[in-house]
């Protein structure tokens, strides 16, 4: 029994490892590899699910943290949808052929990329958005350059020195940055340090900058500042932004598109 139960934590450790590193576990496949029954595995499974550590699936088991995190961002990205799909087209339409474009992380900016994957417009894209490489990879007409570091733990996006420092050597044309809240007196502001940076940096190495933001975002408070009114050349928002504070970023020289 003692052996027994020593091989049962070994396995169960085992198993840890691979849903630590974001994995799914296939019962059929970790039988194998492990040398047991797959009913063994089923059972190794159930106790790591009752200490919270996974959600059962069909054939397996994925990890909890993933779930959350797979819904916190599905959620997101379901928030204002249509008006982020108009955004997202729009500022697709402005990208000339042979453009080198920066799409910061985000649901509005995944919009983007979604509509130049579809218009066939070739391009250069670069991005810190692990979503937003998935999206593009395998797109005929773009040039993927995904920029390294190390990955936010509550978003799927990269961050670092490393990521700092490509940008800093980088030259685009444009770069498409989202919002947590906007300030027509203010500028631009995210919610978290890093991420900041990382857009700062973005703005920076870009002739033209377009914030692209739904309306919800504008007037919103956020923690961290990243951009300044007069570093931004353009918003793109939807038609319930808000219309003083719309006048107001036109009056400081910025051009608004609503869509």
């Amino acid at each position: 029994m003692a052996g027994s139960s020593l091989n049962g934590d070994k396995r169960r450790a085992e198993l840890s490892k691979l849903l630590s590193r974001g994995k799914r576990i296939s019962i059929s496949s970790q039988a194998l590899r492990l040398g047991v029954h797959p009913m063994t595995i089923r059972r190794d499974l159930e106790a790591l699910a009752s200490e919270g550590l996974l959600v059962r699936c069909y054939g397996g088991a994925i990890p909890a943290q993933r779930i959350t995190f797979e819904f916190a961002f599905d959620r997101r990205h379901q928030e204002n949808l249509s008006q982020k799909k108009r955004i997202g087209a729009a500022a697709a339409c402005s990208v000339l052929e042979g453009q080198t474009v920066i799409l910061d992380t985000g649901t509005t900016t995944l919009q983007i990329a979604r509509s130049l994957s579809s218009n066939g417009r070739r391009c250069t894209v670069v991005t810190s958005s692990l979503v937003i490489a998935s999206e593009l990879w395998a797109v005929n007409s773009i040039e993927l350059m995904l920029l390294g570091g190390r990955v936010r733990g509550e978003s799927p996006d990269l961050v670092g020195p490393s990521v700092e420092l490509m940008l800093d050597r980088l030259a685009a044309d444009v770069a498409f940055l989202g919002a947590d809240g906007i300030d027509p007196q203010r500028g631009c502001f995210t919610v978290d340090v890093e991420a900041a940076r990382v857009a700062e940096r973005m703005a920076a190495s870009a002739r033209h900058v377009i914030v692209t933001a739904d309306s919800t975002k504008l007037s919103r408070p956020a923690a961290v500042r990243y951009l300044q009114i007069g570093q931004m050349d353009e918003l793109i928002t939807d038609r319930a932004a808000p219309i003083e504070a719309v006048d107001q970023l036109r009056r400081k020289g910025v051009a608004v598109s609503t869509v």
